[in-house]
């Protein structure tokens, strides 16, 4: 069998023909797609430009909650309520009385000048004085009645109420006392004393400082009217002329003595002006009892600088409260200036018979004195040696002191009188 062969240039021609003819398919295809493209573009902008109608959003109403009040479930049935019934009772007050003074005896020595009953008697002999006022009738009765009949007193007079002295210090003030009107040695409270010290170069005779020439004096005079009165006295502490404190402590009474110039700066000089316009009281005693000598000059000087124009020095006469409010004088018992006699050295024996003050509207602020009492108030009178006429009676002077310091306490404006919540 005859095989019939296709000779190879004819299949090189065929070969040729189809890869000519596959081309020509390709941009039909390409062309469709490119139409299909346009076609998904041009939908896709005409649909971004037709403007759709918004859509309103659902508005959510608020949930809302209704309260119900139910009926209370009552247990048990309703009661009107009962009034209280009054019902009286007996009511009993008691007040108790306070102490009143007791009598006291004194015995001293009947010697040079004491005190005018003791010049009745022989000179060494002792002499009784009894001191014994009247026993106070303070404060109501016990009573008893109904409440409704007791009528309370619109004032009540603590100072006749009050129970015991150490009620009235509560710390707050540096003194309070509280007199009966009715009898003025019938005085009850209680008294810090503060004491002050003063520059000075000098010591006394003793070899103290001149300023504490006699440190035993106010202890002293405490001890003299703890013993009259119902007044409890205690010293504190010492003070410089420059503290404040005497001022915002409102101490009562500030004591001043010595025998040699006094020496001060401005500062004190101001402060106690202030202390003493505020409600405070200097005691000045010269220890030298010497008008015109160092001390008096630098003292006087003290108080001017101190006050300026209202340092105006007055004599206090023999019938000023000072001595009468508790013992009575007729004026300064006698001091060093009559008791010792001529001083070794001063010549001539100079007698005061008078004491100085000084008042700020009606006010006495400035006792001064150049008698020299602290001497005996120090209790040097009575080791007095026989040489210089001792030992002597310091009765008076003591009493006398008293008198200073009660008068002090219940001076209307000062310190002590400015704390009195009881009157």
């Amino acid at each position: 069998m005859r095989k019939h062969l296709i000779p190879p240039r004819m299949l090189l021609n065929r070969s040729d023909r189809i890869e000519l003819e596959a081309p020509g398919l390709r941009p039909r295809k390409a062309l469709y797609w490119s139409l299909l493209i346009s076609v998904i573009l041009h939908t896709v902008i005409i649909f971004y430009q037709v403007e759709l109608p918004e859509r309103k959003k659902p508005v959510r109403k608020p949930i809302s909650v209704k309260f119900v009040q139910r009926a209370p479930r009552l247990s048990k049935p309703l009661e009107l309520m009962k009034r209280p019934v009054v019902v009286q009772r007996q009511l009993t007050r008691k007040i108790t009385r306070p102490k009143s003074v007791i009598p006291r005896t004194i015995r001293t020595a009947a010697v040079h000048g004491g005190t005018a009953l003791a010049s009745l008697a022989k000179p060494g002999e002792a002499v009784e004085r009894t001191l014994a006022p009247q026993r106070l009738e303070l404060g109501p009765e016990i009573i008893s009645g109904d409440v409704e009949n007791i009528k309370e007193p619109e004032v009540t007079n603590l100072g006749e109420d009050l129970l015991d002295v150490s009620d009235m210090d509560t710390g707050r003030y540096r003194a309070q006392v509280v007199v009966n009107p009715e009898d003025k040695r019938d005085i009850k409270g209680y008294f810090h004393m503060d004491l002050v010290k003063y520059k000075t170069s000098r010591t006394d005779y003793g070899g103290d400082p001149d300023w504490n020439t006699s440190p035993r004096a106010m202890a002293n005079l405490a001890d003299y009217l703890e013993t009259y009165t119902d007044v409890k006295v205690d010293i504190k502490q010492r003070f410089n002329m420059d503290s404040k404190d005497l001022i915002r402590l409102k101490v009562p009474l500030i004591f001043i003595t010595g025998h040699f110039q006094l020496e001060y700066h401005a500062a004190e000089a101001r402060n106690l002006g202030e202390y003493l316009r505020a409600g405070g009281f200097l005691l000045v005693d010269d220890s030298y009892f010497l008008r015109g000598g160092p001390f008096d000059m630098s003292a006087r000087a003290l108080i001017k600088d101190a006050l300026g124009e209202d340092a105006v020095f007055e004599k206090l006469p023999g019938e000023h409260w000072l001595y009468h409010c508790f013992f009575d004088f007729d004026g300064p018992p006698a001091g060093d200036d009559i008791a010792r006699g001529p001083y070794p050295g001063r010549g001539v024996q100079t007698i005061y018979e008078y004491l100085e003050a000084i008042f700020l509207e009606g006010r006495m602020v400035v006792l001064f004195s150049n008698k020299s009492l602290n001497n005996a108030w120090n209790g040097d009178w009575r080791i007095n040696p026989a040489s210089r006429g001792g030992p002597i009676n310091d009765t008076r002077q003591m009493q006398f002191g008293v008198n200073i310091l009660v008068f002090t306490l219940t001076q209307p404006g000062g310190f002590a009188q400015q704390a009195q919540v009881y009157q």
